[in-house]
Parts: structure tokens; sequence; C-alpha cells
């Protein structure tokens, strides 16, 4: 994985655990059809876009917004 999704990681991990979100990730990436390992700043908008109605339904509204509004912003 690369920075940017260890970053990420590091995001959700306090919240949903460090399991669900490797795997959120490698859905997340698989869908826009990538892995991991390629994941860029170019990258990030996308994948917190995707991710804000799978984080609503588990934690709620708030926190898909706090935590999707942190990975967009997440610099190199």
């Amino acid at each position: 994985m690369t920075e940017y999704g260890d970053r990420i990681i590091g995001v959700l991990e306090p919240t949903i655990g460090r399991a669900l979100a490797e795997s959120v990730i490698r859905i997340k990436c698989k869908k826009i059809g990538i892995t991991p390992e390629l994941i860029t700043a170019a990258n990030l908008p996308l994948l917190a876009d995707d991710l804000v109605e799978p984080l609503t339904i588990f934690a709620g509204e708030e926190f898909a917004k706090t935590v999707t509004t942190q990975i967009k912003a997440i610099t190199p």
C-alpha cells in the first residue's frame, strides 16, 4: 500500500478498525480500477467521495463528512 493508502487507513482505523479499513480501501480501489499500491494524491477525492455512503451507514453522516474531508486534505 502507498503512503496515501496508509494515511487513509490512519483516518479510518480509530473508528472502524484496521482490518475493516484495509478491506474498504481494497474494495474502493478495485471499483475505480486501481490497486491500493497505486493510490496517488489524484485518487484521494474520488476515493473519499466513494466512501461517503458506506461510512454514513456505518457511523453516521457527520462522521462520514469529517472523514472524507480529512482524506481529501491528505497532502504529499
